[in-house]
């Protein structure tokens, strides 16, 4: 729906939108492939197929914590891989990053 040149949600999609996000991060937890703690979240990164799909995941469990465990928009959570601890992606400043993708020099 477009309302004075810009595009507006549907209120009924964010909540459905909103609602699978939370379902889908408790059956990964339910199968010990995350795992949830303070400010960081641990995953195995291999559940990440690209670049892009990393990005949305970090903004969708951002969210999560947002709505969950009263995270400001402005927190910072870390992602690190649930075997070695290694950083592998963050939500800092209002913005996505994925380090795993990026190619070594």
């Amino acid at each position: 729906m477009i309302y004075a040149k810009k595009k507006v949600q549907n209120t009924a999609n964010l909540a459905a939108q909103t609602a699978k996000i939370i379902a889908n991060v408790k059956e990964l937890e339910e199968k010990n492939l995350i795992r949830l703690e303070e400010k960081e979240i641990y995953l195995y990164p291999d559940i990440w197929k690209d670049k892009a799909t990393a990005l949305n995941w970090i903004k969708c469990l951002h969210l999560y914590y947002m709505l969950k465990r009263r995270f400001k928009e402005s927190d910072s959570l870390l992602f690190k891989h649930i075997e070695t601890g290694e950083l592998i992606g963050s939500f800092k400043n209002k913005k996505a990053a994925v380090s795993v993708f990026n190619p070594l020099p």
